[in-house]
């Protein structure tokens, strides 16, 4: 997941305005909860975003969305806004762990990716993960909506998603009036292209259990040096089940700490970040650099585990 500090954070003038700041997962797991609080996963350039927050001053919107430069184009179109978060990062994996259960009364999708094929198919809002992450995180009585233009796909989210256990299909509509649209849907409709919305509602308690934990550290008795850590160079694992992947990088030394550059994989959910491997004591702790944001998920604790393993003697 990628940060961007705020302007006094960071010492760079006009990042992104001061308040619009992409939260640190070791400081906000799980969220701040309001007493109305949304979220929109998917958010694009963020048009469909700002205007819906300005125009429901009264709740606090979460926007989630993979890709960096969108998060930049939002956060600048949200001068003067305060009911807006920005998070940038993949909804698919973590959605669930940013938000506890029950802690949102509405999550909205705008023209999701269909993602054709079945080497796809768990990329989709109708993946069983996906599906129980929202049931979890949504309260009693709240709402999904999702907006497409791929009727195809949108019969299939109402099937699959109506007949989860938590969720019943509440509205189908074709080319309903909407209060905000973006300038792609004006445009899709004047070729005279349909728009579908579909809403669904919580109707029951439902909870998953959650991947990720804050904090990990692990102590070694035995001294280690730069030739042991350059060592690990190239090394790469997987869990039994090959959902997690591990890969080290190339490594920096101050002459005494040295940080191990990581990739990790969970199911397709990709970090980078370092490993800290420090004096302490009469040997070494092995940690999460404090500069890196990323999430302690099964990938990342067991490269954790197998670079404490390697360096033992």
């Amino acid at each position: 997941m990628g940060i961007l500090k705020s302007d006094e954070e960071s010492g760079i003038k006009n990042c992104v305005p001061q308040y619009k700041i992409i939260i640190s997962p070791t400081d906000y797991l799980p969220l701040d909860v309001y007493e109305h609080t949304q979220l929109e996963i998917g958010f694009g350039n963020g048009e469909f975003t700002v205007q819906y927050a300005k125009l429901n001053p009264e709740i606090f919107l979460y926007g989630v969305e993979i890709s960096q430069s969108c998060v930049l184009r939002c956060a600048r179109r949200a001068a003067g806004l305060d009911n807006l978060k920005i998070i940038n990062t993949d909804a698919r994996y973590m959605l669930r762990e940013l938000f506890a259960d029950e802690s949102l009364e509405k999550i909205i999708m705008q023209f999701p990716c269909p993602w054709p094929g079945n080497g796809n198919a768990h990329r989709r809002v109708t993946a069983r993960d996906f599906s129980n992450g929202l049931a979890a995180v949504l309260k009693v009585g709240g709402v999904f909506e999702m907006v497409s233009d791929d009727e195809d796909y949108s019969r299939e989210v109402w099937r699959v998603l109506g007949s989860h256990e938590a969720v019943i299909p509440e509205n189908f509509f074709t080319n309903p009036e909407r209060a905000i649209t973006t300038k792609y849907e004006r445009k899709w409709l004047e070729q005279g292209k349909n728009i579908f919305s579909l809403t669904f509602r919580k109707t029951k308690e439902f909870t998953v259990p959650r991947r990720t934990s804050q904090e990990m550290h692990i102590k070694i008795k035995n001294q280690i040096t730069q030739d042991d850590v350059a060592a690990l160079k190239n090394i790469s694992g997987k869990d039994e089940n090959k959902k997690s992947f591990w890969r080290f990088g190339k490594n920096f030394t101050d002459g005494e700490r040295f940080l191990l550059e990581t990739l990790t994989s969970d199911d397709e959910f990709e970090q980078k970040f370092y490993i800290n491997i420090s004096p302490r004591d009469e040997g070494f702790l092995i940690r999460l650099d404090k500069t890196s944001s990323a999430f302690l998920t099964p990938a990342v604790r067991s490269a954790l585990n197998d670079a404490a393993n390697k360096l033992i003697k």
